[in-house]
This record gives structure tokens, C-alpha cells and sequence, in this order.
């Protein structure tokens, strides 16, 4: 998975703090990627690509997020900076919400049902 920045350390925090992963200690300037990695070796790589700019429109691939308690990690998100996608045409049944991260890539938190 690949999530374009526009501030690598902001999306680096944002996203190493919303999905549990590591990442680089140091990202220079120069540097066009940055690898986010699962603790536990069993999640996928988030790689952060810089970006002159992040599209305002929608994008054809964003990352979704499964939940039993979607309230409760939205809450946690929005706390680390992200924002709600505003005035989206949510259909009349749906189980997701659209945030979108610290560079206004968009993002879904979606509720799964306890197992």
C-alpha cells in the first residue's frame, strides 16, 4: 500500500500511530519514500510517498479499516489530526465512515461486528 505526503513526518506519525507500526527514525528531505512496518511482522508495509500535492478528489484506491469499535478509533483519529470528509454521499445503508489523514488522503473506518 502506498499513501502519497506532502509532510513525510506528519503522515509517518499519523499513520505509524493509527495503524500500531513502526516507523523511520529519521526521513530526510531528499528522501521520496518511507516505509511504515507492522511490530509483528504480519501486516502489510505502508510505504509513504512524497507528493508535491494530494489530490482533491476522490482517489480510485484509499485504505479501509475494520473495527468492532468504530466510535472509538474515529475518536482516536480525529484526536491525531485526521478530519472528516465532509458532505459525503454516504448511501442510505452503510457501515463506514470517510476520514481523511493529515495530507487529505482519504481513508475509511469500517464496523465489523464482534466476533
Amino acid at each position: 500500500m502506498c499513501v502519497n505526503a506532502t509532510d513525510m513526518d506528519r503522515a509517518a506519525d499519523f499513520w505509524s500511530t493509527a495503524l500500531g507500526y513502526r516507523r523511520p527514525q529519521r526521513i530526510d528531505d531528499a528522501d521520496q519514500f518511507a516505509k511504515l512496518e507492522d511490530p509483528a511482522g504480519s501486516g502489510p508495509i505502508v510505504l509513504l510517498q512524497r507528493a508535491d500535492e494530494i489530490p482533491a478528489t476522490p482517489t480510485p484506491v484509499h485504505l479501509d479499516l475494520y473495527t468492532s469499535d468504530r466510535e472509538g478509533h474515529i475518536e482516536r483519529l480525529l484526536k491525531h489530526g485526521a478530519t472528516r470528509a465532509e458532505n459525503w454521499p454516504y448511501p442510505s445503508r452503510h457501515d463506514f465512515v470517510v476520514l481523511r489523514d493529515t495530507e487529505g488522503n482519504e481513508f475509511c473506518v469500517i464496523a465489523v461486528p464482534p466476533e
